[in-house]
């Protein structure tokens, strides 16, 4: 079983960047994504929760980085695990379908070969764009 998401309760020193900190986080291996939501703000102190998704996230490694940072977990909200790692191969295609049927709601189509290409074409539009 891996962590593939974690949720924390962070308590930081006001002056902090919080694009500083998802940046140092975003460079740790297994990162895919970081979403940093202030949660409260005090004369001296922010309150962040972090959320990170990844596929075999490292805690001590996490843990590391915030304490560089300056910053304290101060709980674990969240954590996710899985046996394996799930593609998003499938949600690329869901989406291309649903933009070439989207096109095509109110004209009539004739050739499936047309949709097919528009398929291949909303796929690959939607590869580059990750």
């Amino acid at each position: 079983m891996k962590i593939t998401r974690i949720v924390l309760d962070v308590m930081s020193p006001a002056q902090q960047s919080m694009v500083d900190l998802v940046e140092k986080l975003n460079k740790i291996d297994g990162i895919s994504q970081v979403d940093i939501v202030l949660s409260e703000l005090e004369k001296n102190v922010e309150d962040f929760k972090i959320s990170i998704e990844g596929y075999g996230l490292n805690y001590e490694n996490i843990r590391e980085v915030i304490k560089d940072f300056g910053a304290v977990i101060r709980n674990v909200d969240s954590i996710t695990s899985s046996k394996r790692q799930i593609s998003h191969k499938d949600d690329d295609k869901l989406s291309a379908s649903i933009l070439v049927l989207a096109r095509h709601m109110d004209s009539k189509v004739d050739k499936m070969s047309k949709i097919f290409n528009e398929f291949d074409e909303s796929l690959e539009y939607i590869k580059t764009k990750k």
